[in-house]
């Protein structure tokens, strides 16, 4: 008979795999790679969270990372935005598109013009997802500035 694990064990074994218990040696590619990535809904919840969990954490070599797009920070799992590196983002973020096009239904809109114009407005200049809003919000004035710009964040992989 197999033996059961209890939920103490499970707890710990949960923690010890997300570097909880205590910190990887891992390069921060790989222990990105190992988290899957990490939720990274603010600017700088991602620092805090990998300062948690590596040794020897150097903020300036993440944000080399994230400057030289080794590693991004996009919508994936749940809708929500998290890092991970760019392999990982190109493997997952096809897997994850239909959970964050199915949030977003707003009725009366043509997605394929808003998702054309969004992607144009951030290809021509990168912006901050209130500022994209403002601009799509020009175009479609009845509908929510914030609504409209996560219309483009779920059709478009935005890093």
């Amino acid at each position: 008979m197999a033996a059961k694990i209890t939920r103490k064990a499970l707890n710990r074994a949960t923690l010890d795999r997300q570097f909880l218990l205590r910190r990887t040696n891992l390069p921060l590619e790989q222990a990105l790679e190992h988290l899957v990535g990490l939720q990274a809904q603010t600017t700088t919840s991602w620092y805090h969270g990998m300062w948690t969990r590596v040794a020897d954490f150097d903020p300036y070599a993440l944000s080399e990372l994230l400057s030289n797009r080794s590693v991004v920070r996009m919508v994936l799992m749940r809708g929500t935005i998290h890092l991970v590196t760019a392999e990982d983002a190109l493997f997952l973020r096809p897997l994850t598109q239909v959970v964050s096009t199915r949030a977003f239904q707003l009725p009366g809109l043509d997605y394929d013009e808003v998702i054309r114009v969004g992607r144009g407005l951030v290809e021509d200049k990168p912006m901050i997802f209130s500022e994209l809003g403002k601009h799509l919000a020009k175009q479609w004035p009845d509908h929510d500035p914030s609504k409209l710009a996560h219309v483009v964040r779920a059709h478009v992989p935005l890093v």
